[in-house]
């Protein structure tokens, strides 16, 4: 699964997290709870300007969710900030046995 979108920078502290945090949230799906966030920074964020968020799903298993996601510049020149996340989730149901 990814995800693109276009977002304005909020005048605020942390914003890149504040960006990408729901963002990594919704690739990992509903009921993830996040576990680890990792986020790296390239140039100054362009407050009140506008920036492409690129998410991902790397993988899954039955019970974590390792998801990534980037800011870059509407014209993809530019790399703002790279988020990588771990999310926990409910393992599914067991299966019924049929004794």
């Amino acid at each position: 699964m990814t995800l693109s979108l276009i977002l304005r920078v909020p005048a605020t502290p942390a914003a890149a997290a504040v960006m990408l945090e729901p963002v990594l949230a919704e690739i990992a799906g509903p009921g993830a709870d996040l576990v680890s966030l990792s986020l790296d920074y390239g140039s100054a964020l362009p407050v009140d300007g506008e920036v492409r968020v690129e998410a991902s799903l790397d993988r899954a298993t039955r019970t974590l969710v390792f998801v990534q996601a980037r800011l870059v510049s509407l014209e993809g020149g530019t790399f703002f900030a790279t988020g990588s996340a771990v999310f926990r989730r409910d393992p599914p149901p067991a299966a019924a046995s049929g004794t």
